[in-house]
């Protein structure tokens, strides 16, 4: 086999190349990393796409092709008034919790729109926002980021699966599974210890939480071949190099079906829960972070956590953690994972001298 010329690799060249050029360069990287050629497809979202290969690998697993490319990353708000960035809804979002005891009291309509005018005029406070966003967001550089086969959704943490001989075996998970059966639950779980779940196909299946170590997980994943995605790769494979503050804009489109904003009608299928211009799904959920990791470093990419949702923040401020460039600043790392939040993204590193 022909070694690949690397530089095809990497967009602008890749992009390029004609559809059979594309497919036999993807052929080759299966066959060099012994993966199973699923599919060629093209992916598209946001205005953006890009032509590529769906793989499989020895332990399951699926992996996209991800071609190289020199970004610039990072968001700068840096002489960016407000009312450049947002529009005038997302500016009433970000300005909202500012109103003096909006928890308390029920505002008319035209109080809140008055009191919200006052507050995008008040110095201090657009101070304080302006902060959190230089504070909370990646600074904007230039970088290359090399050529990856990616995993294509994300892996949760802490959780393993229990075979189904084991949990037809276990009385008390099936006594629990009944219970949930007779209150019309699809799922039963004990914190930490246990989570019984009905899949669409009506089958009851089982999994058991183990406690580990962001050590431990990268170990395991190393052992395997693969490793986890850096910060700023990261920011690529979720924004493409985009140059706003979401893959698709500044702003929240408050037509989308986005997940915990029940309040608004929003449920089922789920506007950002979908593959993205790599062919990747990434969360798009403030609950679910992604860990990466930088020379010794752990970090989280992707949510916070859901704190801001959980503190009452609303849709704009709940759904700036989901943003490429989010970075929370005041996020402390301890040695263990929290199999509920957190959740990780395989990556195989492509050599230069691929052959």
């Amino acid at each position: 086999m022909n070694p690949i010329p690397i530089k095809k690799l990497y967009n602008p060249q890749y992009d390029l190349l004609s559809i059979s050029d594309k497919e036999e360069l993807l052929y080759q990287i299966g066959e060099i990393y012994n993966l199973e050629l699923i599919s060629f497809k093209d992916f598209a979202a946001f205005r953006q796409s890009t032509y590529t290969a769906v793989y499989r690998s020895h332990d399951g697993i699926e992996f996209v092709f991800v071609p190289g490319d020199t970004v610039t990353l990072g968001f700068d708000f840096k002489n960016k008034p407000f009312q450049d960035i947002f529009n005038d809804e997302n500016l009433a979002e970000l300005a909202y919790p500012f109103v003096e005891g909006y928890e308390e009291e029920i505002f008319s309509e035209d109080d809140v729109q008055t009191k919200i005018s006052e507050i995008l005029e008040d110095e201090e406070v657009l101070s304080n926002i302006e902060t959190y966003f230089k504070h909370n967001f990646t600074q904007e550089d230039e970088f290359v980021i090399h050529p990856l086969l990616v995993q294509k959704e994300y892996s949760e943490t802490c959780w393993t699966p229990i075979s189904d001989e084991e949990l037809r075996q276990n009385k008390e998970w099936q006594q629990m599974i009944e219970k949930a059966k007779s209150t019309g639950l699809s799922e039963t779980m004990i914190h930490n210890t246990i989570c019984l779940y009905q899949t669409d196909d009506n089958h009851w299946h089982g999994k058991l939480y183990e406690e580990t170590t962001f050590k431990k997980l990268l170990q395991n994943i190393k052992n395997h071949g693969y490793s986890l995605p850096t910060r700023r790769e990261w920011e690529y494979l979720a924004g493409k190099g985009c140059r706003t503050i979401f893959p698709w804009g500044n702003n929240i489109d408050f037509s989308m079906n986005l997940k915990h904003m029940e309040w608004m009608g929003n449920d089922g299928e789920y506007t950002l829960e979908k593959e993205n211009f790599f062919g990747l799904i990434i969360g798009d959920d403030p609950y679910c972070r992604e860990i990466v990791y930088d020379e010794d470093k752990f970090s989280y990419k992707g949510g916070d956590g859901g704190r801001n949702i959980c503190g009452g923040l609303g849709v704009i401020w709940g759904y700036l953690p989901v943003s490429p460039y989010f970075q929370d600043s005041e996020m402390v790392i301890g040695d263990n994972i929290n199999g509920g939040y957190d959740f990780f993204r395989r990556v195989i590193r492509i050599n230069d001298n691929m052959k």
